[in-house]
């Protein structure tokens, strides 16, 4: 039986019509885009000055990003973290602390030092399989606890440090507490925000190998406080004019939009080269057409500050 690999947090290994195994222990190494690969450290517990040199991009290789233009919209704040919503993308803001959550009688998806969750309130798209969300997590206790997150913030700062044209999926972090894969990602763009900087690109998570389509598609961004004390995940759902609504059989597809070849050819569809295709329409889709904007997005994440 054909089976399609895929990267979640660590490595998870996903059949078409298998089960699913993921594995939780850090990897050994982390691949650059040359073929070298960079150790993954245990999670220091006693020295955080490596970890913070860990959440640093090497100095002259990452390039955000130039700022936008001033963006209208309003200002809004829950400790530690305030931004500026673009006009018409959101009403407002809620938030949550989280308590720390630790322990093998809990999944993995629910271990946390203890966090903040910022939701977008009244957001531009409603009803997608995703909310409209950005996390910060204390970023040397988060990898302390979870290897899961240590690797995903091991590849986030392997990929601050290449060109972001040069960057595949399988070496992009991932959502450490998402319970499905990563199985595609397209515009990826570093970018920085007001005291820190990252990564965002397009994605989409299932435990088989999904359509690309509006319903689950998500903008991510992931990146560091330039303190190296704040590990911030964004999750906010965009569409695309070229995908199906839904993954539904029955979904039309629009104009231009890349057939999902699973429905033809069952296990043997060529979903890789599917991925590439989608990839490729995605990349050359204008930024404006997307809803939201990418813009508009790039300017939310552009205009947040984690508070010392």
């Amino acid at each position: 039986m054909k089976k399609i690999l895929f990267f979640l947090s660590i490595l998870t290994f996903i059949s078409l019509a298998c089960g699913v195994t993921i594995n939780i222990t850090p990897n050994a190494e982390v691949p650059t885009n040359d073929g070298t690969s960079i150790p993954v450290l245990d999670p220091p517990t006693t020295t955080p000055e490596i970890f913070i040199s860990l959440t640093q991009a090497i100095p002259g290789t990452a390039v955000p990003t130039a700022p936008l233009p001033p963006t209208n919209g309003m200002q809004v704040f829950y400790n530690p973290l305030s931004l500026v919503l673009p006009t018409g993308l959101a009403g407002g803001i809620s938030g949550t602390d989280f308590p720390r959550v630790e322990g093998d009688e809990h999944p993995y998806w629910e271990l946390t030092p203890g966090h903040t969750m910022v939701a977008l309130e009244g957001y531009l798209l409603q009803g997608k399989f995703h909310q409209p969300q950005i996390y910060i997590y204390p970023a040397l206790e988060d990898a302390t606890l979870f290897p899961g997150a240590f690797e995903s913030m091991h590849r986030l700062r392997n990929a601050m440090n290449v060109p972001s044209i040069s960057i595949s999926v399988d070496q992009l972090p991932t959502v450490p507490f998402f319970n499905a894969a990563q199985i595609f990602a397209s515009n990826i763009q570093l970018i920085s925000f007001q005291n820190g900087n990252g990564i965002r690109f397009l994605t989409e998570y299932a435990q088989y190998a999904a359509s690309v389509n509006n319903h689950d598609l998500f903008y991510h961004f992931q990146g560091f406080s330039d303190d190296g004390k704040y590990y911030i995940i964004a999750i906010l759902p965009i569409t695309a004019p070229v995908l199906a609504d839904t993954s539904d059989a029955g979904a039309p597809l629009p104009p231009g939009g890349i057939p999902y070849p699973y429905y033809a050819e069952g296990p043997n569809a060529d979903m890789q080269t599917y991925y590439a295709f989608v990839t490729d329409l995605l990349n050359a889709t204008p930024s404006d057409v997307f809803s939201p904007t990418l813009n508009q997005l790039d300017a939310l994440i552009q205009s947040m500050l984690i508070a010392p």
